[in-house]
This record gives C-alpha cells, sequence and structure tokens, in this order.
C-alpha cells in the first residue's frame, strides 16, 4: 500500500514524457526513464517520510479525536492501538500540563 503513490506518480510521470515527445520510439525510453527516476526518488522520500513516525501534533491530534468519539473521557489504555501505554500517558500528561484537558481518576477529560 505504501507503494502506491510512487507507482501512481511514475506512471502519471512516464505519459506525460511520452506524449510530450510525441510518442517517438527515444520519447519512449527517455519516459522510460523519467518515470523510473520518479518512481525512486518519490519512494526514497516518502520511505524516510514513513519512518519518520506520526509528529507529536498528528498524535495530540488523534488523542483529541478519539476522546471526542469516547465522550470526552480517555484513558492511555484506549490509544492502545495507535501507541504503547506508557507514550499514551506522556502524551495525555503533556496534553493536560498545557490545559487542554484534565485528569479525572485514571482517565483524562477533555
Amino acid at each position: 500500500m505504501a507503494r502506491l503513490l510512487p507507482l501512481f506518480a511514475a506512471a502519471t510521470l512516464f505519459l506525460l514524457l511520452f506524449a510530450a515527445f510525441r510518442f517517438t520510439g527515444l520519447g519512449l525510453l527517455l519516459a522510460l526513464l523519467g518515470g523510473a527516476l520518479g518512481y525512486f526518488g518519490l519512494g526514497r522520500w516518502q520511505g524516510r517520510l514513513l519512518a519518520q513516525g506520526p509528529s507529536p501534533q498528528a498524535l495530540e491530534r488523534l488523542a483529541m479525536k478519539e476522546a471526542w468519539r469516547r465522550g470526552g473521557l480517555l484513558r492511555p489504555q484506549d490509544l492502545a492501538p495507535f501507541l504503547p501505554e506508557a507514550e499514551a500517558r506522556a502524551l495525555l500528561e503533556g496534553l493536560a500540563q498545557r490545559g487542554l484537558c484534565r485528569r479525572e481518576g485514571e482517565g483524562f477529560r477533555f
């Protein structure tokens, strides 16, 4: 699934280059080369981006959306599908320190 973006970008680049060179034999070779370079370049960029993981802001938005779905009360165990419990607890504690939620027992109220 992660390789769909580079594949579609390479196919688009191939078709654009092939049409730009008026569907000639040389144009086919240049379009294949351009498409392959586009595939590997975009694939490498996407791989580095995915290896970094989600940003702290994205994790905060995820916690807030999950709290919204659960009626405003969120426990660190509720974020288990997305984060280890220790990281989820640290994330929720950070949100509480910034005043975006408050601690209620073992959960956090948004």
